[in-house]
């Protein structure tokens, strides 16, 4: 698909939105473009960037905006979630030698207060790792250092699956 191609389907979905729709869907590009390589699209949507990640630490923010409120008029608890599950990845898959991975296999949050705009920021630790999973905590607080949710998650430490010829074909 070509630039020209892109522009088009891009200008024609634009101007079939109303003016917040458009505010908004200029927003989320604008989250695209300013993306670090860390993390992947989710990440990107949504904002999130890294303030600090080491092994069995990692910090996180992102600023909330209207897009990502519920019908009630907050932020939707999705976006505590993904914050926390953010910050507990990074912070396991630091601690891991290469070239194990991880995916989160249980997440509990409880959410203290509803946010309506303003930064989240999320802090993870690595509470303890055995040969198969990590145990996570984190905090998301707002720009007033006020608890918003407080989450522990657990890691599976995942093996990377050995290359098969079929695989080299698919």
């Amino acid at each position: 698909m070509t630039n020209d191609t892109l522009t088009a389907q891009a200008s024609a979905i634009f101007a079939q939105l109303g003016p917040a729709e458009q505010q908004l869907a200029l927003e989320a590009l604008q989250r695209y473009q300013q993306h670090t390589p860390h993390g992947g699209p989710m990440m990107w949507l949504l904002g999130i960037q890294y303030t600090d990640v080491r092994p069995g630490y990692a910090a996180c923010y992102l600023d909330v905006t209207r897009a990502m409120h519920n019908p009630a008029g907050i932020a939707h608890g999705g976006v505590a979630y993904t914050l926390v599950d953010t910050a507990m990845g990074a912070a396991f898959y630091n601690a891991l030698e290469r070239p194990l991975g991880c995916a989160t296999i249980e997440l509990k949050i409880n959410y203290l207060r509803p946010v309506v705009a303003g930064r989240l920021f999320a802090v993870a630790e690595l509470i303890e790792r055995t040969s198969r999973f990590g145990l996570l905590t984190s905090r998301v607080t707002d720009s007033a250092d006020r608890l918003i949710a407080l989450a522990q998650g657990t890691f599976a430490i995942v093996h990377p699956r050995p290359q098969t010829p079929r695989d080299a074909t698919e």
